[in-house]
């Protein structure tokens, strides 16, 4: 095809009128993620596990939010080594507390 891209249109007799897709409630508009048979708005995919799809769980202790299936920390500790919150949390966010 010489690198070029061809776009042929019907011409408006032939257009099939089908029912908008705008035919839904205002609050059900946007992008969803489908995963584990439940929709995830898109503005709200950062509130879940990258790995797994499950929501995030926030320790108000150590200041961050963790994948409580994975028991992985989703927020790395912070490089500062006085820092309050970092300087005691556990390798696993569900491990043993000090």
């Amino acid at each position: 095809m010489n690198g070029k891209m061809n776009f042929f249109l019907d011409p408006k007799n032939r257009v099939v009128h089908k029912p908008s897709i705008m035919n839904y409630k205002s609050e059900q508009q946007g992008l969803y993620l489908l995963a584990n048979k439940q929709f995830i708005n898109w503005m709200d995919v950062h509130t879940y596990c990258h790995t797994c799809l499950t929501a995030l769980t926030f320790d108000d202790e150590f200041d961050a939010s963790y994948c409580a299936d994975c028991n992985e920390w989703r927020e790395e500790a912070c490089s500062d080594i006085e820092c309050e919150y970092c300087e005691n949390r556990p390798k696993r966010p569900l491990d043993p507390r000090r």
